[in-house]
């Protein structure tokens, strides 16, 4: 690929807010079937399960101003390799929230990150170097790299659990221009699902 265009930045790029406003995962299941965007963007317009039917993604609430997103690139032997990270802050240890932390511990997910100017990030999907035959054995996949917190000691101490995601990936992260259907009720349902189209 060559270079083929500039970038201009706007006024409204420079009115950006940082930090992440939602946080959805869900495991790489087997059939899985991602639409990548090559034409104008670097996007992916549609992430679907087996069927295809729409992918199903759970919600991640975390403490507000306590997460974010980081990319870092190395480049070597000509191959460029991107460490994406996702970090959230989940107050108050207990243990339905140990659960489903337990439940990560082995699985093999992907991510979408949106961002406080609506911009949703999807991680742990690559194009480059995928598995053509088997999209769910690419290896670019989320996975836990440390989780750290307690209790503090004091009464105005933080009590909570920090969780940090990692994905080793061989693109820059793409946005997700699909659909994202969040629960529609006035609270969240018991599973705190959503779905993309």
């Amino acid at each position: 690929m060559a270079i083929d265009k500039g970038i201009a930045i706007s006024c409204a790029d420079l009115q950006q807010i940082g930090g992440i406003k939602h946080i959805l995962l869900r495991d790489w299941t087997a059939g899985d079937i991602i639409a990548y965007d090559n034409a104008d963007d670097h996007a992916i317009s549609s992430i679907k399960k087996a069927g295809p039917a729409n992918a199903d993604w759970f919600l991640y609430e975390f403490k507000s101003q306590e997460a974010n997103m980081s990319v870092n690139a190395t480049k070597e032997n000509g191959s460029t390799a991107f460490e994406c990270g996702l970090s959230f802050m989940l107050p108050q240890m207990e243990t339905k929230k140990f659960a489903e932390l337990q439940n990560m511990l082995t699985d093999c997910m992907m991510a979408i990150a949106v961002d406080n100017n609506n911009h949703a990030f999807v991680l742990g999907v690559s194009q480059l170097y995928a598995n053509e035959n088997v999209p769910e054995r690419s290896q670019t996949f989320v996975n836990v790299s440390s989780i750290e917190g307690g209790t503090g000691s004091a009464f105005d101490d933080t009590n909570g659990l920090t969780v940090n995601l990692m994905c080793k990936q061989y693109e820059l992260p793409r946005e997700y221009t699909g659909t994202i259907a969040y629960y529609t009720d006035a609270t969240p349902s018991a599973t705190y699902a959503a779905t993309t189209t």
